[in-house]
């Protein structure tokens, strides 16, 4: 196993869609098996977006626990925790935002995006949105990050975080990892109203945890190629979302089979979508299962065991830092 550290976590703000899946949680399945990882639910900085709806950050951890879990996560192999419950976390934050010029978080793209979006939820106007990369930064410094695991569009958030704990280094002559971007394919599942973003705002997704017949409900909902009419045209599988979610969830032959018979007018978008439908409920409908099965009592005993085994470490990291600040 290679012993480059990782981190990685996400945001729970809102319900566990199949976007996340596709997009991080079978990336942190496969990461578990390589490497020694932690995960965590990056709750303060879900706060930047929702300090006025806590009781979604709270629901949300629930459901991500249990979608990571049900998914092929294991919390005995690689902690589970809370941000919040990272106290060492903030300790280095501050010293991290000491040391943090405001050109450097300027420079975040999620905030220039936010910056350049006259649409933007205005609520992220805040320290807390702006400052993210130096949290961020001392998120992966904590438990000795070496490896962060993202897409080729957040890789300056990285660079960011980089600057920072190399500064911390050079100012202090410690010796934390200076964290890299391990880059790893993110697909983008788009929206089943054929949105570039699937979210839950939107209400254009699937959760992890439909049943049989609402999954294939959803299925049926999703957007097909508008320039087919009906079935005795032939249709364009690069212009169908359904087509993507086959890519994603359909075996090669399955694709290959379907996509033909689109474009020879010889399937209609039902009967495609049934197909569909098939492939993602032999995935889908066993993690689900899963889902169903775990309660918020044991959600509770992961993340106390990833606290308590996450700490063991971050505390460690903190008398390093202590001992060479002096402070």
């Amino acid at each position: 196993m290679n012993q480059d550290v990782i981190l990685t976590g996400m945001r729970p703000t809102g319900a566990l869609h199949i976007g996340h899946y596709v997009g991080v949680i079978k990336n942190m399945v496969a990461l578990q098996k390589t490497h020694p990882c932690f995960f965590f639910l990056a709750d303060w900085h879900a706060l930047s977006a929702l300090y006025d709806k806590t009781d979604i950050v709270r629901a949300s951890r629930y459901e991500y626990v249990k979608g990571w879990v049900a998914a092929g996560v294991d919390p005995k192999v690689s902690p589970i925790f809370k941000q919040s419950d990272i106290v060492e976390t903030l300790k280095l934050n501050q010293f991290f935002q000491c040391l943090t010029p405001p050109g450097w978080a300027d420079r975040s793209p999620s905030w220039k995006d936010f910056m350049n979006n006259p649409n933007a939820d205005r609520k992220l106007d805040n320290l807390g949105f702006f400052t993210y990369p130096i949290l961020q930064a001392a998120d992966i410094a904590i438990v000795g990050g070496k490896l962060v695991p993202v897409g080729a569009d957040q890789v300056s958030h990285i660079e960011i975080a980089r600057e920072i704990v190399r500064k911390f280094n050079r100012v202090y002559k410690a010796k934390l990892p200076e964290p890299e971007a391990y880059l790893s394919e993110v697909p983008k599942l788009p929206g089943i109203d054929g949105g570039l973003k699937m979210s839950s705002s939107i209400g254009n997704t699937i959760s992890m945890n439909e049943t049989e017949k609402s999954l294939q409900k959803k299925v049926n909902k999703i957007k097909t190629d508008d320039t087919r009419g009906d079935m005795a045209n032939p249709g364009n599988p690069d212009n169908c979302t359904v087509c993507e979610y086959h890519k994603v969830f359909s075996p090669k032959e399955t694709c290959d089979r379907v996509f033909a018979a689109c474009r020879s007018a010889s399937i209609g978008c039902g009967e495609c979508k049934l197909v569909l439908g098939e492939s993602m409920k032999k995935e889908l409908l066993p993690i689900a299962d899963k889902f169903n099965q775990i309660t918020d009592t044991m959600c509770d005993e992961i993340l106390a065991d990833g606290a308590l085994r996450a700490r063991a470490v971050t505390k460690k990291v903190w008398a390093e830092v202590e001992a060479v600040t002096k402070f």
